[in-house]
């Protein structure tokens, strides 16, 4: 995976988890707003965490 790539993909990861986080503390726990912005916090996860295992596995072998 090119820097570049890993990059963006990180920081479209943090801006979403970021984003949903902080909504996250101004919804009310009953409402549909809530559960999708739970799903958006575990797809930024999810993401990050695929982006540092390709950076990971995907380095130059020393």
């Amino acid at each position: 995976m090119s820097p570049e790539v890993g990059l963006a993909a990180t920081r479209l990861a943090f801006f979403l988890l970021i984003g949903a986080g902080l909504a996250l503390l101004f919804t009310s726990r009953d409402s549909a707003e809530f559960v999708v912005l739970v799903l958006v916090v575990a797809i930024g996860l999810v993401m990050l965490g695929a982006v540092a295992l390709l950076a990971r596995f995907s380095g130059p072998r020393s």
